[in-house]
């Protein structure tokens, strides 16, 4: 299957991420009703409108390039700030952390430009497509779109202003619609698109009507709606045609991104300047390599930011036989660099090596280089287990700050897992189904065919829940959520994350509306309590 090559065009639909490129006069038909009046034209507007997600992730009007990982990656149980980067207030919850950081800033107008240009499909479209199959397609597509922006908007800020009209000019006025009534609108949505949306499209990335049950399933998991949440995930589990990939480690093939367990992913295309330098999650994850003996920055192990560092708590979350740890993570580096190798190291020999069983200092001592050997108490935010999920051996150069590798919204296995967590939780508790779901996820990560050689789990809690969610989804985005979601982002970043422990309060479940949305607005738009 062909991925989607999506491009976003320069006119007042997506004026605020093409501003430097609308200097020079327009001629022609090149405006919103003179484009959206075409089957090519609005498939252009939808196009744009999954744009929105990619922007997100990797690309900024700004130049900085780092604020939706930020946004979702920091400060968390499982994850906190390595050495470099300037928004380490994401993760140490000091006074920072306020309104007027472009973290908050461009992921806010990145997703109301993709709100209005799903907007602009449903109200368009009808009056453009007139094939009815094709027309429904569009429409579900749009729909779901408009329901995943507004489900990132909601989880992030709360209350926030709601619309589901195209927006033409410039408009002051805005209110904060209540929560509640926010998600009856995101579920609308998904219910629409899980109806109208094929269940298979000819574009890898593009919304399916399973991609909307496991958004619905999503969704009514974090509304505590957990018969809802189990039926969705349920009906997934036993009717899609969605299989675990295993061995567990062959999901991060750079050659199998399109693989049997992605229920949706965004694309980022291997043409690169289709998506203003793609994923650079690559470089987040990374531990600093690059200046130890035998050693030099290469394109195999990519450049070091330096951004994320996993927390002890989820180095040690890992059962030795789980095979995760090793799929997850990045524990050894071989020599490249025989100009600063020390005596008798050779190209292709161990350099650096991060074992998970702690080494004594004569076992250090007893093998070639025990220098540049570090033990899980000697870790810095400097020397950490590297990501293995985003790493790019295919750059062009060493340097080179493009990537290419999709961000997944749903597997499988995390619908198996929501499954758990609401059969475990929902009123008449079925603990029966919640160990069913919960061991398929494990048994994979175990790499074993009978529940009876897994550590052994008796009942389903909140705690294992979100447990085995750090495990199988570390680095995926979706641990801020979880602990947002769970009530447990105090708790859990307090007992397991140092440098945010002091700081984090309540307030801090939600983040700071933008300052910029709060200025151009003419009537009362109130910011978020403690900022």
């Amino acid at each position: 299957m062909k991925k989607i090559i999506l491009i976003v065009i320069g006119i007042s639909l997506f004026a605020s991420c093409a501003g430097d490129a609308i200097d020079e006069n327009l001629t022609g038909d090149l405006t919103v009703d003179g484009v959206f009046t075409t089957e090519e034209g609005i498939n252009l507007a939808l196009n744009g409108t999954y744009s929105a997600f990619t922007s997100f992730i990797g690309s900024s009007t700004s130049g900085n390039r780092e604020t939706g990982w930020t946004l979702i990656a920091m400060g968390t149980d499982t994850y906190t700030n390595g050495a470099d980067g300037n928004f380490k207030f994401f993760n140490t919850y000091n006074s920072d952390l306020a309104a007027s950081t472009v973290i908050v800033q461009e992921p806010w107008d990145v997703f109301y430009r993709g709100i209005n240009g799903a907007n602009t499909v449903i109200g368009r479209a009808p009056e453009v497509i007139t094939d009815p199959a094709k027309l429904q397609n569009i429409l579900g597509q749009a729909h779901f779109l408009r329901g995943l922006y507004y489900y990132y908007l909601v989880r992030v800020w709360g209350a926030v202003h709601y619309t589901d009209q195209e927006t033409v000019g410039a408009e002051t006025e805005a209110t904060r619609t209540p929560v509640p009534e926010i998600y009856t609108k995101i579920i609308e949505d998904m219910e629409f698109a899980a109806q109208n949306l094929p269940p298979s499209q000819g574009d890898f990335g593009r919304a399916t009507s399973w991609a909307a049950k496991a958004a619905l399933a999503d969704i009514h998991l974090t509304r505590k709606n957990y018969d809802l949440a189990a039926q969705y995930s349920e009906d997934i589990i036993n009717n899609g045609p969605f299989n675990l990939v295993r061995p567990v480690e062959d999901l991060w093939n750079l050659d199998n991104e399109n693989n049997s367990e992605v229920i949706l992913s965004a694309q980022f295309s291997d043409i690169l300047e289709f998506d203003n330098g793609g994923n650079p999650a690559h470089m987040y994850f990374l531990m600093e390599y690059d200046n130890r003996p035998g050693m030099v920055r290469d394109v195999t192990n990519g450049r070091p930011w330096k951004r994320f560092k996993p927390t002890d708590y989820l180095i040690n979350l890992y059962d030795l036989e789980d095979k995760r740890y090793d799929a997850t993570f990045k524990t050894v580096w071989f020599s490249n660099n025989p100009n600063s190798a020390p005596p008798g190291m050779q190209p292709g020999d161990t350099a650096i090596w991060l074992p998970r069983v702690p080494l004594s200092q004569a076992e250090k001592d007893s093998r070639p280089h025990g220098v540049n050997i570090f033990n899980p108490d000697e870790y810095t935010e400097r020397v950490y287990p590297a990501t293995k999920k985003w790493i790019q051996p295919n750059r062009i150069a060493v340097n080179n700050e493009s990537g290419s590798r999709d961000f997944i919204h749903w597997r499988l296995a995390e619908i198996y897992l929501i499954a758990a967590e609401a059969n475990a939780l929902k009123p008449a508790p079925d603990q029966n189904k919640a160990l069913q779901f919960l061991n398929e996820v494990r048994m994979r990560a175990y790499d074993v065919n009978n529940v009876g050689a897994l550590p052994p789990i008796t009942s389903v809690t909140l705690d294992i829940i979100l447990e085995e969610r750090a495990k199988e989804l570390a680095q995926e985005g979706k641990r801020w959520f979880d602990l947002v979601r769970t009530e447990k982002l105090v708790e859990r970043v307090r007992l397991h994350n140092p440098q945010g422990a002091p700081n984090i309060q309540d307030f801090h479940m939600l983040r700071p509306i933008p300052l910029s949305q709060i200025d151009r607005t003419t009537s009362a738009f109130p910011q978020n309590p403690g900022y």
